[in-house]
């Protein structure tokens, strides 16, 4: 890939020039994880290279790169085979990595959910980027949230648990950017402007539906409070637009003799597929909307990211567009499985010297 854009430095100082490999695995529940491998022929790197060290990657291609990754390094490694050079492997975290090293006891009131993650943030050397919850409640000496011997990090984890949102870094210039995001507005978000396309840039894909893994139905059940009647509201997992797929028409006609059955078998299938849901046996979740007091978060949804119970793995030509928690639209992988999926990790790997760059993802939806 001759027009790859890569530079890595660390302290400041470009390192790029002596680097064999590059990887950032991302993931939309952890922190970013940067592992360099550099030669080392006079065993000079692995006394100048060690724990502590920021470093910063900037990749893409060279129309099209952005600062993909910035932390310290955690980890340094020395080998030094029977045969051949020595190399030295050096493993960094992002920011995220600060919020969770000491734990804290705090009480937060007079403040809203939103001033929690700014404050957060900026007492941890970080400036407040998107901060969009859904639900930004106010809390009071009365609904205080209580952070004993807590770290920062930990505290962000489980707000994020209880309003469904997700804790990460963005990186620009100057310092990181801690966001605080609803899952469901990511998921409402449009795909990147890089589609998938297979035996395009998109080299290899596997997908596959699993019944447990999709999310439970919702029923709500409550009680109108001018009337006493019982109240239902439920949730669908799948709809008619969901199970809507069917084969390309010219896929269908290259089947020959076959394509006879198949043309019958889709007609036969649609009510099957109008009701998918009900194959799946997953269990109802009944949440009983009256009996919850205002702190008790029970009843939030949770992750929506898996709601169809369908997982994607794949390998792309390199893009620092996929980057977890965006949504990337794919084709050419038939009907049921092309479409807009969302991005619960993404691995970055740059082989230096042959100048080769591809990106290996998990998506769900």
């Amino acid at each position: 890939m001759p027009d790859i854009y890569l530079n890595v430095s660390v302290e400041g100082e470009s390192v790029t020039h002596l680097l064999e490999q590059v990887e950032v695995e991302e993931s939309d529940q952890r922190a970013s994880l940067a592992t360099l491998t550099f030669l080392d022929r006079a065993l000079v790197l692995t006394d100048v290279l060690h724990e502590g060290l920021t470093v910063e990657i900037d990749l893409g291609r060279q129309d099209a790169h952005a600062p993909l990754f910035r932390g310290p390094v955690t980890s340094a490694r020395l080998d030094l085979p029977y045969r051949g050079p020595a190399t030295v492997l050096i493993e960094a975290i992002d920011a995220l990595v600060a919020l969770g090293l000491k734990p804290k006891t705090k009480r937060w009131w007079n403040t809203t959910l939103a001033g929690i993650i700014n404050e957060v943030a900026v007492a941890n050397g970080m400036r407040p980027g998107r901060i969009s919850p859904r639900e930004n409640p106010t809390f009071d000496e009365r609904s205080q949230v209580r952070q004993v011997e807590e770290t920062d990090l930990a505290l962000l984890h489980r707000l994020a648990a209880d309003y469904d949102c997700k804790v990460f870094i963005e990186h620009g210039r100057g310092p990181g950017q801690l966001s605080f995001v609803s899952t469901g507005d990511l998921l409402a978000a449009s795909p990147v402007a890089e589609p998938l396309a297979l035996n395009q840039n998109l080299l290899a894909f596997s997908a596959a539906f699993e019944t447990f893994a999709t999310g439970t139905e919702h029923r709500l059940v409550t009680t109108d409070p001018d009337t006493g009647a019982r109240v239902e509201l439920s949730q669908t997992l799948a709809t008619a637009a969901d199970a809507s797929w069917t084969p390309d028409a010219s896929r269908v006609a290259a089947l020959g003799d076959a394509a006879d059955v198949v043309v019958k078998l889709i007609a036969k299938g649609a009510p099957v597929r109008a009701k998918l849901a009900d194959h799946w046996r997953t269990p109802e979740r009944l949440v009983g909307a009256a009996a919850r007091t205002s702190a008790n978060r029970a009843g939030v949804l949770g992750d929506r990211a898996r709601r169809l119970g369908q997982t994607a793995t794949g390998v792309a030509t390199g893009s620092v567009m996929l980057r977890p928690r965006n949504r990337v639209t794919v084709s050419g992988c038939g009907g049921r499985w092309s479409g807009d999926w969302y991005l619960a990790t993404a691995r970055h790997d740059v082989d230096v010297r042959a100048r080769g760059y591809t990106t290996s993802f998990v998506a769900r939806r």
